[in-house]
């Protein structure tokens, strides 16, 4: 298996580098869910459908965060030196978590009543549709130009937040790898 810090081997400087890294951590997600057998989870831990929700609840609204940008006004463009450094604090950030575990925000955790794996699936396709029919047509550029705070991370670039909800992803892959049955 593909460790998840090689999915991002640099930094994503255009919408075509991100989005390429975008699809790439979502196929290797769905072909490990059909090709792996899980075990449940630890007590107090997510489960594989816990797990698959809460990515298509951050998902959603990294979506509506992206959509609500573009609508906005273009700011100044983020500089190189600033994407780097944000780069470099997304990415300790999200896949450098060894021994960092925070919990979700009520509104991306999973309740009670978590769908079923199949029907996850389906709320994964469909949030992943929604974000990219709201980059239809859009540029690096303007996504370099549009900011939306992230609860820990700061202001965000519209780019960043798709590379957002990759790394996220990758990082619950490996949440996922850790529940494969012996």
């Amino acid at each position: 298996m593909q460790a998840v810090s090689t999915f991002f081997p640099t930094q994503a400087t255009s919408l075509e580098a991100a989005l390429e890294q975008y699809a790439h951590v979502r196929t290797t997600l769905l072909q490990e869910l059909t090709t792996q057998k899980y075990a449940a989870p630890p007590e107090g831990r997510w489960s594989v459908e816990d797990i698959l929700w809460h990515l298509h609840l951050v998902e959603r609204g990294s979506g509506s965060a992206i959509r609500r940008m573009l609508e906005g006004e273009r700011g100044e463009k983020i500089t190189d030196a600033d994407l780097k450094t944000l780069w470099d604090k997304m990415y300790a950030f999200i896949l450098n978590r060894n021994d960092i575990k925070l919990a979700a925000p009520a509104n991306v955790s999973p309740q009670e009543n978590t769908p079923s794996r199949e029907e996850c699936i389906t709320a994964l396709q469909q949030s992943r549709d929604k974000v990219l029919s709201h980059l239809q047509g859009v540029s690096t550029d303007d996504l370099l130009r549009v900011y939306f705070p992230h609860p820990v991370l700061g202001a965000m670039p519209g780019l960043y937040w798709v590379m957002f909800i990759a790394m996220h992803e990758a990082r619950h892959l490996e949440q996922l790898r850790e529940l494969i049955a012996k």
